[in-house]
């Protein structure tokens, strides 16, 4: 009988410990974001984003981080950028390199800004701090100094910039200066353009 009182007194010790440590008032900290948030928001890691026209792709964008609030219907905000534009034909047309970046309502826009660094397929080198790309228009613009280096070593720079989506044609708003390795014997050869 001694050994039965035992055996349920141990029983009943053990039974009130686990209760007690199963019902303990221990909270988890719940996550808290450093900004006010106003509505649910999506967040993707390491993803990538492609946009079609019909059956052709238009663009693939790769990022660590795609963040889109529900509340709006378009805009995704985007770091770092890695953007490859294609052409008609499937063909890599240009990259594009940035820090942050914003596709706009419906992909036909977007804004890329921090070191923003593009590359076209006709080897032009364009650097800036912040660019607009304007899908349906076909253009790009900037209201910060841009650089464009050709393959030839030619430098241009200006403050603001206007031009088509592929940078084959441009123009700087103000502030234009400019490099031209050789520029006396590409001028007399016909066959070299110049920028």
């Amino acid at each position: 009988m001694k050994i039965v009182n035992r055996v349920f007194f141990l029983s009943i010790i053990m039974a009130i410990a686990f209760f007690q440590t199963g019902c303990n008032n221990r909270k988890e900290a719940l996550p808290v974001s450093g900004e006010d948030i106003n509505s649910p928001v999506q967040e993707f890691i390491n993803s990538t984003l492609y946009f079609y026209s019909k059956k052709y792709l238009q663009w693939k964008l790769e990022s660590e981080q795609m963040r889109k609030s529900l509340s709006d219907t378009g805009s995704i905000m985007v770091t770092p950028v890695k953007l490859t534009l294609y052409d008609s034909i499937g063909q890599i047309r240009t990259r594009v390199f940035a820090d942050s970046g914003i596709i706009g309502n419906k992909m036909q826009s977007y804004i890329v800004w921090g070191d923003v660094l593009i590359r076209t397929d006709d080897s032009k080198t364009i650097r800036s701090q912040k660019l607009r790309w304007f899908k349906d228009r076909r253009k790009v613009e900037s209201d910060t100094y841009v650089q464009i280096e050709t393959n030839e070593g030619d430098i241009l720079r200006g403050k603001g910039l206007d031009a088509v989506d592929d940078f084959s044609r441009f123009s700087f708003k103000s502030d234009v200066s400019g490099k031209f390795p050789d520029f006396k014997r590409r001028l007399e050869n016909e066959d070299e353009s110049i920028f």
